[in-house]
């Protein structure tokens, strides 16, 4: 079986620097409806047998724009969700929000909606779904952080391939199994 993971085209967005808790959990919300810019990559539908997407809109524009086969959406390979780890009216840089954000995600802890655990399943959920399709060859658009953890997932069941730390956006990147 190969997989081809592709994250989507960068987003066009103009963040603030020092951010409030709620002005963070808006910058989130924005992002996920932002536009992307598109970077020319183009795959040969011939090497693919379908495609899976996320469906927020930047990862659905892009697969759209880079494969003319069929695809298929799903909640399953969203981004790993990320609020506000703290509710307190102070003004911190974007770049913490971020961090702190991914650390109480990993932690479990209650002010994110969606656990290590959770996206643990999800993956699995997607697994199953696309082993039990029939495909061999699939193509699947999703994001930055859902793909570090979807690709660390799949090494464990026997994927294999040479995928970037930080997943590029627009980039083709090929496991098999």
């Amino acid at each position: 079986m190969k997989l081809g993971l592709i994250r989507h085209f960068k987003v066009i967005q103009n963040e603030k620097t020092f951010l409030s808790s709620r002005e963070f959990a808006n910058a989130m919300n924005k992002y996920d409806s932002s536009p992307v810019k598109k970077n020319g990559l183009q795959i040969n539908t011939n090497d693919w047998e379908i495609c899976y997407c996320s469906s927020l809109p930047r990862a659905v524009t892009t697969a759209e724009t880079i494969y003319d086969g069929e695809i298929i959406k799903t909640d399953l390979i969203k981004e790993v969700p990320i609020s506000p780890f703290t509710k307190l009216n102070i003004k911190l840089p974007s770049m913490i929000w971020h961090i702190a954000a991914r650390i109480a995600w990993y932690k479990s802890h209650k002010s994110q909606t969606e656990d290590i655990f959770g996206t643990k399943k999800r993956i699995n959920e997607f697994y199953e779904m696309f082993k039990n399709s029939g495909y061999e060859k699939i193509l699947i658009v999703s994001h930055g952080y859902f793909l570090r953890m979807f690709y660390e997932e799949m090494k464990k069941k026997g994927f294999d391939g040479d995928v970037e730390v930080n997943i590029r956006n627009g980039k083709l990147y090929t496991i098999a199994k």
